[in-house]
């Protein structure tokens, strides 16, 4: 059985997990099939947007891996107690293989996140990644291949960089979202993370400060909030060594000519290229990797393991782009196949082409199930749809 991307949460601002009852029913229909193992492929437990990294602060990344305990897994629990107490039964009897991705990397490195978690579930791997020599299976999230939301090296000190995607999450809850809660309900917290495609977040701004008739303009403080974030050492210091030939641009981020009109087009810019390059960029590698490029493997910082076992792949399991994926790839050792698990974390799309139209909530919760039990491996994709309505309420 394969998942990824739930973002199971400890119930604060940025807990957008509503699917305790569908997950339940899935691992306890599949738990009276003999041999059957679980696959999180990352991003199972929301850690990265927890109340208590929040609380920590704009620290070091180091520190708040130091810094985190079980408390968190505790909060977590309270929140989602049914989806603890079904994996705690599965993993009497069947087998739970962890594999960490970016939201819930300092579970990989923390010892006391790792027992809270042992203590609970008896059969569980914590893993960088899985890789299975007889099936040539190999699983992991997949953050590794975007530049935004993977580890890299200083290229002067050798000594590991952390995602500048995990700083702008922890600086925008700290700034932004401390600001937001004091006028605004805590939907619209959760919600902006979750616009698709990420070019709508200013009319999701804008429809929203209608509906709840704010007295504050929600996209001059977001964009306020981030272009701060680059004028950061952290910020800088990641671009200099990321793109050392042009991290003169992150000076045009920060140069307030033009104001917020200024910014918009700045951040609308970046979005319209991560937008183009959200779902295929993952497709790309995973057709690199089965045809049996190795240059993967260079991109594996803070995730390493044995890799040197890793010479062929048949069947490449990701997460990360939260886009359901499903494609045969034909290579010269004949044909092999690439998943992507989607996420169960919903999106907010505009129900129309003008942003008056409004917004409504979507998940897909895909699930794959794959059966290697036979001379061919059998493979099942399920898709439960959901969709909601937008108007401050739930899916």
């Amino acid at each position: 059985m394969f998942i990824s991307d739930l973002h199971i949460g400890d119930g604060s601002a940025k807990d957008d997990f509503f699917f305790d009852k569908e997950l339940v029913n899935f691992i306890e229909d599949m738990s009276q099939t003999e041999d059957v193992e679980l696959f999180v492929v990352g991003d199972g437990f929301e850690i990265l947007e927890s109340r208590t990294v929040k609380e920590i602060g704009l620290v070091s990344f180091e520190e708040v891996v130091e810094t985190l305990d079980e408390t968190v897994i505790d909060e977590i629990e309270k929140k989602h107690s049914e989806v603890f107490e079904t994996l705690k039964k599965f993993s009497r009897r069947h087998r739970v293989y962890y594999v960490v991705g970016n939201h819930d990397y300092h579970i990989l490195k923390n010892k006391k996140l790792q027992n809270a978690l042992k203590n609970r579930f008896e059969k569980f791997e914590i893993l960088p990644y899985y890789y299975d020599p007889h099936s040539k299976l190999l699983v992991l999230h997949g953050n590794q291949f975007d530049v935004i939301n993977r580890f890299t090296v200083d290229r002067k000190t050798k000594k590991v960089i952390p995602p500048l995607g995990d700083y702008i999450a922890r600086y925008m809850m700290i700034n932004f979202d401390s600001q937001v809660v004091n006028f605004a309900p805590e939907d619209v917290i959760r919600d902006y993370d979750n616009v698709r495609p990420l070019l709508d977040v200013f009319h999701w701004f804008d429809y929203v400060t209608e509906i709840y008739d704010l007295s504050v303009d929600l996209v001059e403080l977001w964009l306020k909030s981030f272009l701060s974030m680059l004028k950061t050492r952290e910020a800088r210091k990641w671009m200099k060594n990321n793109f050392p030939r042009t991290h003169w641009l992150s000076k045009v981020f920060v140069n307030r000519f033009g104001g917020v009109e200024l910014g918009k087009v700045l951040v609308r810019s970046i979005y319209t290229l991560r937008k183009l390059r959200r779902v295929d960029y993952l497709q790309k590698w995973a057709k690199s990797i089965l045809k049996g490029n190795l240059r993967w493997k260079e991109f594996m910082t803070g995730y390493s393991g044995d890799l040197h076992e890793v010479e062929e792949v048949d069947i490449l399991v990701m997460g990360h782009v939260h886009h359901f994926a499903y494609r045969i790839v034909p290579t010269t050792q004949g044909k092999k196949l690439y998943v992507n698990c989607g996420s169960w974390r919903p999106v907010l799309e505009k129900l129309g082409i003008r942003k008056r139209h409004g917004f409504h909530r979507k998940a897909e919760l895909p699930k794959i199930i794959m059966d290697f039990s036979g001379k061919n491996v059998e493979v099942k994709a399920s898709i439960t749809n959901v969709l909601g309505k937008i108007q401050g309420g739930d899916l």
